[in-house]
């Protein structure tokens, strides 16, 4: 019998395993010695005992390169001294948000941070949707992250995050066993979410050309074998989509797992690093953003175009246009389990469709960059509609510039006219003020109408509450014919609100406010042209005027007709009778108004809206359709007035049963564009006063011996309010009005992000993920 001794060494410094298994195997005879090391107790020793023969020693332990020599007992004593060397793997993402992936590790066999959060001490990678289009490659219609490449340098240095694996050494380096092996998994964070893989995308590497590892298109799991891993593997993550339906948190696990063989057999891992990640926002664009571009499609209206045009200028504005009645019909990808497929109702054949706004969704994204400057980049969400623009928006609109989400791609939903951006509206900060507190809404708030017949389908309403930013408010537009709420208010900049939450005042159409207007003007201006486009004849120095038309009935009136009792021009929807004045007026009074009011209350409950911040700017409706469902409750009854019976819808409250959905009759001005300096308002073609040298400095005869009451109205209602916006009036009626839309309904536009940090006053408002405590 001999002594074996054993002197065993674990090097000097910081890292996290401790633990050895020491195996002396003698004539089939196993020894064994689990030491625990401590920095303070690096050197252990052991004595086995031997017999003469074969002997075969093996070290291993979590972390550590094994161990293994074999000898021959003879009789005498063996000593043995030996230092170990430590190995091992680590994750690393950029979980400070500094720009820069993180130098330190998280802790062993743990993920970090236990939960995404936000504010000053928010933690967790933030990983762009990197959906705008860097590469040449690509069919029309995909964006960067529907591909399993790197789509060149602006993709790699700016669209793509980066992670890092990290192999460890200390002490002696020998080279890494060949059968050790490192998994990288990505896995959800909330039950009853679509697979990870299906939200992340990891390549292996950041360098241009560079293909997915893990991701839709390769799974959840991927397999590399240690040794073959320098000291600092480099690679780029993208998120394949925003939060939304089953995506709720927007985040994800990624797992770094080592397998040791010799310490847990081939398959179990040995120990792990987590790291969570969590999708850039999408922020919705409000109107005190600074606009930069403007769009507008071609649609038979190259006098609406020019008039915009010079607006635009003057307001540093460049506009763009867009050409869907030439674009190529383009299939729209979605992710299909893990295959992109083309949306079944895509592509759309080419047309006539001017409705910028109710195609896309104007806003923008941010996260940290990759060599700690910021990285924002334009996102439009597509809306659910099914119109020729879309191919524009695909084949144009995508670029390296502009990126593009579509929530609602490939869902089961039900299309409906609520599904447009002219029902998507975004406030501009507010608050809410309440006994228990205040909530600051910093990026603003979503609004749109969401009732029975106007309805935001599911996917785009998910997309906007996991955004978790812009707490989303819902108005009834069921009473207006397309039922968007850009046809009833909008918001317009206050500069000199008294503080950030107040730099706005909101505008609401009101036929209270058209008709309070003429009756104060009847007597000495009864007779004054309403909806008729006047013209000065320089010769005579009179004016002509052409009527204007809806559906190609002429509207033309003046303000006595529409104060007094005649029949209106139009005729009933619901029976194609004629209808009088009166009973519009009416019907515009305690229909109309009433409806419109409900939603000014809505949106006092949501935020705080006084009367003061409120501006109404008269506008009169009309009937377009009627509701002929047959759904009558106590409470539709308890809502309506009734004089003798419903007289034929018009006393019963608009966008209920058997009455009205209606539509602008004279011009909707708070339908409008907000620039920088200018609103581009459609022209309302109300009461025209005459008046004869009225103002020399103006630019067009007609404004210089004559001037529209309602336009004149709101100009001195926002010079009042101390907006210092001033009013451009553009003829719409033509292109827009007569298809009951307006300036704001024609146009998109990209506008900068909002400046948080000016807004107010504090470094921490400069970007979102500091900003808000989400």
């Amino acid at each position: 019998m001999a002594r074996f001794s054993l002197r065993l060494s674990t090097p000097d410094g910081n890292y996290p395993f401790d633990s050895i298994r020491v195996s002396l195997r003698n004539n089939n005879r196993q020894q064994v010695w689990s030491p625990t090391y401590t920095p303070l107790a690096r050197t252990q020793t052991h004595d086995f005992v031997v017999t003469d023969g074969d002997w075969v020693l093996q070290i291993s332990g979590a972390g550590f390169v094994p161990y293994r020599e074999t000898g021959r007992a003879t009789g005498d004593d063996i000593a043995k001294d030996i230092t170990l060397a430590v190995a091992y793997f680590t994750l690393h993402t950029d979980r400070n948000r500094d720009g820069t992936v993180d130098t330190a590790a998280g802790p062993l066999n743990s993920i970090i941070p236990q939960a995404i959060s936000f504010g000053t001490h928010g933690a967790g990678a933030i990983v762009p949707v990197n959906c705008n289009r860097d590469g040449t490659t690509l069919r029309a219609g995909f964006a960067d992250n529907q591909d399993k490449k790197v789509n060149g340098d602006d993709d790699r240095d700016h669209d793509v995050a980066h992670m890092q694996i990290k192999l460890v050494q200390v002490g002696a380096t020998p080279p890494i066993p060949g059968n050790w092996k490192v998994r990288i998994s990505l896995k959800n964070n909330i039950f009853g979410n679509a697979p990870a893989n299906q939200h992340f995308r990891i390549f292996d590497g950041v360098a241009n050309n560079s293909s997915e590892i893990l991701g839709p298109q390769t799974g959840f799991e991927k397999e590399i074998n240690a040794s073959t891993l320098g000291s600092t593997n480099t690679y780029g993550i993208e998120a394949v989509r925003f939060a939304g339906h089953r995506f709720i948190g927007g985040d994800a696990r990624i797992v770094l797992e080592i397998v040791q063989p010799e310490v847990t057999g081939p398959v179990v891992q040995t120990y792990w690093y987590g790291e969570r990640v969590v999708a850039a926002r999408w922020i919705g664009n409000h109107h005190l953003q600074t606009s930069t571009d403007l769009y507008v499609a071609y649609a038979g209206n190259a006098t609406f175009r020019t008039a915009l045009g010079v607006a635009a200028q003057a307001d540093g504005v460049t506009v763009n246009p867009a050409d869907p009645a030439n674009a190529t019909p383009t299939g729209v990808p979605y992710l299909d389990i893990n295959t992109w497929r083309d949306e079944p109702n895509s592509p759309i054949a080419n047309g006539d469709d001017r409705w910028l706004r109710d195609t896309i969704v104007s806003g923008h994204t941010a996260w940290p960059g990759n060599s700690g400057a910021v990285e924002k980049k334009q996102v439009f969400m597509k809306t659910f509609r099914l119109r020729p623009l879309q191919n524009w928006v695909y084949e144009t609109l995508l670029s390296a510039n502009v990126g593009v989400t579509y929530p609602a791609a490939g869902s089961n939903d039900h299309l409906n006219d609520g599904n447009s951006g002219g029902n998507i509206g975004v406030t501009p900060p507010v608050k809410k003020t309440t006994n228990t507190g205040t909530t600051e809404y910093l990026y603003g708030r979503i609004y749109y109408g969401n009732n029975v017949y106007s309805r935001v389908n599911a996917t785009s309403r998910a997309f906007f509450d996991a955004q978790n930013m812009q707490a989303a408010i819902t108005l009834d537009t069921d009473w207006l014919a397309v039922g968007h709420v850009d046809e009833m208010m909008t918001f317009v900049p206050y500069t000199a609100g008294a503080n950030a939450f107040k730099k706005w005042k909101l505008l609401i159409a009101s036929p209270k406010a058209a008709y309070d207007l003429m009756r104060t003007n009847q007597g000495s201006h009864g007779a004054a042209k309403v909806m008729q486009r006047p013209a000065w004849n320089t010769g005579p120095s009179t004016f002509s005027y052409t009527p204007l038309r809806i559906g190609g009935t002429s509207v033309a009136c003046t303000i006595n007709d529409l104060l007094g009792n005649g029949n209106a021009p139009l005729a009933n929807p619901g029976g194609h009778v004629a209808y009088t004045y009166e009973q519009l007026r009416n019907w515009n009074l305690n229909g109309i108004e009433r409806v419109i009011e409900s939603n000014v209350r809505r949106l006092k409950n949501a935020f705080d809206l006084v009367d003061t911040d409120i501006i109404r700017v008269p506008v009169i409706f009309y009937p377009c359709n009627k509701i002929r469902e047959y759904r009558p409750t106590l409470i539709d009854d308890l809502i309506s007035w009734r004089v003798r019976g419903d007289d034929y819808g018009f006393n019963v409250l608009p966008g209920k049963n058997n009455g009205f959905r209606t539509g602008a009759l004279t011009a909707d001005m708070p339908n409008m564009f907000v620039g920088n300096h200018s609103l581009y308002v459609p022209k309302p073609f109300g009461p025209w006063i005459e008046a004869p040298g009225y103002d020399m400095s103006a630019t067009t005869n007609e404004d210089k011996n004559g001037f529209d009451l309602f336009e004149q109205d709101l100009k001195t209602k926002l010079g009042t309010a101390g907006v210092t916006h001033t009013c451009v009036f553009i003829d719409d009626w033509n292109e827009y009005h007569v298809a009951h839309g307006e300036i704001h309904c024609g146009t998109n536009e990209l506008r900068t992000p909002y400046n948080g940090q000016t807004a107010f006053g504090a470094t921490r408002y400069k970007n979102w993920w500091t900003a808000v405590d989400a």
